[in-house]
């Protein structure tokens, strides 16, 4: 540990003797550039070493997915309005340099994307109106093998930072209670990184904070397995980055995903900080996180908030939730109001079925052929990234898709949910001479 670390934790937090580093059972890696101090393990270090990685929006190419994920590095540091921080670079290897990222996305309405600062080697002077968490964004469509080494020198203020396998219960309780004059804490698992006002924070601070990072880890790993990433091939390995959670101060948002973040209004945390919430509860930040495994190619106009549901009703499946939301909310009586209606009356984008009747006509494939539908699906996406131009190439491309994936010609299924597609589309599921299947999903619900 550096003086300055030293000095800082001595000075600042009078805490002296370290309580240790509790050992998990978690095989799960830990973030790479985040190396807690010694003296307490809910602290960060002033100096880490950062990678060049490939971007948040390179890796959603990849992945066929309409949003990035989170392509920087918490820091565990606050910067407060209008101080000076100073933060040195060395450069290790290669050419390239990071950016600082002031504030984090989503976290406030007067501050809905981060200031970012491009560094130099050396030292960097650097004040910011508002303040913020602080964060390193050290990415690039081709990663060139850089690295780096960040000194955080003055200004900057550590805040409760707690990760998954490094921090014990005791360490956290007592950085909440010393760490009292920043607004913020971050909480940083294998696959997420949580921010949260410190109101929220001590409101939930006798949760099993180890227990509520796994939960957020197996939703995450659970809506990657329906997405059929299974690492087999490059194109079917995880998303590098993890995943932002934060609370939002912003009233107009009850919960929100989009590039580089999902956001949880203030009063909804318990969904996301409690073990009950997010492992029972949990509905809206699964569906948040559903929406950062979205695939464009299949997911036109009226499918936004349908097709993101695939993931959260894979996640209640998992947890063995049950009854599941779709009988728990009679969804079902209200699809089969919608498939009695006339022909002509049944338009699957129209107003006559909503966008939980729509998950009906998802859930059904899944009935008919579980998981591997959609994995295959998620698989041959990635794999075409077809260029499509508006909805009915889309409603086209799903058709297709799920005949072939399924090796059944499922014509009368799209037309009992009253697809309006060119009658073309309909020819050319014909001309795959796939055999009807033995029973029409269409009659399918759940036991």
């Amino acid at each position: 540990m550096n003086s300055y670390s030293f000095a800082l934790i001595s000075s600042a937090l009078l805490l002296c003797i370290s309580t240790g580093c509790k050992k998990s059972s978690s095989t799960e890696t830990q973030p790479p550039v985040i190396i807690p101090v010694t003296v307490n393990s809910a602290l960060a270090d002033s100096i880490v070493e950062v990678n060049e990685m490939i971007s948040g929006g390179q890796e959603a190419n990849r992945l066929a997915q309409n949003f990035p994920a989170s392509d920087f590095s918490p820091t565990g540091f606050y910067l407060p309005p209008n101080v000076t921080l100073k933060v040195n670079v060395q450069q290790l290897a290669g050419s390239k340099l990071p950016a600082l990222l002031i504030g984090t996305y989503s976290r406030y309405k007067s501050k809905w994307n981060p200031k970012e600062v491009q560094l130099v080697n050396g030292d960097n002077i650097i004040t910011d109106d508002l303040g913020g968490l602080l964060y390193l964004r050290f990415s690039a469509t081709t990663p060139s093998g850089s690295k780096v080494k960040v000194r955080f020198m003055e200004g900057q203020k550590p805040v409760p930072f707690y990760v998954l396998g490094k921090t014990t219960h005791a360490d956290w309780l007592k950085a909440l209670d010393q760490l009292n004059d920043v607004p913020d804490v971050q909480l940083v698992s294998n696959r997420v990184m949580m921010v949260a006002s410190r109101t929220n924070a001590l409101a939930y601070k006798q949760e099993d904070q180890d227990q509520v990072l796994r939960i957020a880890d197996r939703v995450i790993n659970i809506e990657d397995s329906i997405s059929g990433l299974d690492g087999q091939t490059a194109a079917d390995k995880v998303n590098i980055h993890k995943y932002l959670m934060t609370e939002t101060d912003n009233s107009d948002y009850y919960m929100v995903a989009t590039w580089y973040r999902t956001a949880f209004f203030s009063n909804t945390l318990a969904a996301v900080m409690t073990v009950n919430g997010l492992g029972r509860d949990g509905w809206g930040p699964w569906h948040e996180l559903g929406h950062m495994h979205q695939q464009g190619a299949w997911t036109w106009s009226t499918l936004t908030e349908v097709t993101v549901n695939v993931y959260s009703l894979a996640v209640e499946r998992a947890f063995g939730l049950t009854p599941s939301r779709l009988k728990k909310d009679n969804v079902w009586t209200k699809m089969d109001t919608y498939l009695a209606l006339a022909d002509a009356d049944r338009d699957f984008n129209g107003s006559r079925a909503d966008v939980w009747v729509r998950l009906c006509m998802f859930h059904q494939l899944w009935l008919a052929y579980g998981d591997s539908f959609y994995q295959q699906l998620h698989r041959q996406t990635r794999q075409e990234k077809p260029s499509l131009a508006n909805d009915a190439a889309k409603m086209r491309y799903f058709m297709l898709k799920a005949c072939t994936i399924s090796g059944k010609n499922l014509s009368a299924f799209f037309r009992k949910w009253g697809f309006k597609v060119d009658e073309s589309v309909f020819t050319e599921i014909a001309a795959l001479s796939l055999p009807a299947p033995a029973t029409d999903p269409s009659t399918l619900r759940e036991n």
